[in-house]
């Protein structure tokens, strides 16, 4: 029943969503620290995790869908230090305006995630009620 409910898309939205999750925070802290000298602006990566992660996982052919579920769970959220860039005479390497523009891109992305898993676990309650 557990494999049922948990599928691979729910695991990968679960996932993306955790991504959404680590990125809007590194952003608030970037704009918190918009005014420390000396601060790096910090970024997140996960698609390339993932990718690594699956492409290893597909070359395992004796239990694919268990390998799949694997690769996905085991992906996570990178943070990075931005070394080369710096804005200001202090040595500041935030930009606030994109910090900002890009948190209201990663809210929209929450929110769309946030929708798709809604969306997801209507359609088990509609399957599991029989409607």
């Amino acid at each position: 029943m557990s494999n049922l409910i948990h599928t691979n898309s729910l695991l990968m939205l679960e996932r993306a969503m955790n991504f959404q999750w680590t990125k809007q925070v590194t952003i608030n802290d970037n704009i918190v620290n918009a005014e420390t000298p000396n601060y790096k602006a910090k970024y997140v990566t996960f698609e390339e995790a993932l990718d690594a992660s699956i492409r290893s996982a597909m070359r395992r052919p004796e239990r694919p869908i268990s390998a799949m579920r694997s690769a996905i769970d085991r992906s996570q959220p990178v943070v990075h230090v931005a070394e080369n860039e710096s804005t200001r005479m202090d040595d500041n390497g935030v930009n606030v305006t994109e910090q900002e523009t890009e948190a209201v891109r990663n809210a929209y992305q929450l929110q769309y995630t946030m929708d798709a898993i809604n969306s997801n676990l209507s359609l088990m309650r509609t399957l599991i009620r029989g409607q």
